[in-house]
C-alpha cells in the first residue's frame, strides 16, 4: 500500500487557469483518488466547467507542501503548487476528467480502487485542475489527495 498525501490550494475562477497541480518525478507515480472544489467566496449563482490534465511542465505557481495524510509517513516525493501565474505545459487532448458545477454547491470526485488518475514516472510529468469555462471571477478552494 503507497502513501497518501493531501494537497490544497485557492485561484480566482478563469477560463483557463490552474488551480492546483502535483508534479511528480522519473521515481514515483502519483496517483489521484479523490479531489473537491468548492467557492469559497460568497457563492453566486455561477457554473463552472474544470479538467483534470496530463502536464509534461508545473508552471509558475504558489508552491504548496504536500501533507501526508497518516503522520508517520515521510515527505511526499511529488511537489504541488497553487495559484498559478504561469499555466502548465498540458498535453494536447489529456483530459483525464471533465465535469462542470455551480458555485453554489462544492463537487466532490472519488476514484473507485485500482482506478485512480495516474501520472507517468517521468521527471516533471503531473496533474493539474484547471478551469475551463468561469461564469465567475470568485475565489475557489480545491483539494487533491493522491498515493505514491
Amino acid at each position: 500500500m503507497g502513501r497518501n498525501y493531501s494537497i490544497a490550494g485557492d485561484q480566482n475562477a478563469a477560463a483557463a487557469t490552474t488551480l492546483i497541480g502535483v508534479t511528480g518525478a522519473a521515481t514515483i507515480r502519483p496517483r489521484l483518488y479523490y479531489l473537491t472544489i468548492g467557492a469559497s467566496a460568497t457563492p453566486a449563482d455561477q457554473a463552472n466547467n474544470m479538467q483534470v490534465l496530463r502536464s509534461t511542465a508545473a508552471g509558475t505557481s504558489t508552491a504548496v507542501t504536500p501533507q501526508a495524510i497518516d503522520p508517520g509517513d515521510p515527505a511526499a516525493l511529488a511537489s504541488a503548487g497553487s495559484n498559478h501565474t504561469l499555466e502548465p505545459t498540458y498535453t494536447a487532448g489529456s483530459i483525464m476528467l471533465s465535469f462542470s458545477f455551480n458555485s453554489r454547491a462544492n463537487f466532490q470526485w472519488y476514484a473507485n480502487p485500482g482506478k485512480e488518475i495516474v501520472v507517468p514516472a517521468t521527471a516533471a510529468n503531473g496533474l493539474g485542475l484547471r478551469f475551463v469555462v468561469a461564469t465567475g471571477t470568485q475565489l475557489h478552494e480545491g483539494t487533491f489527495h493522491y498515493e505514491e
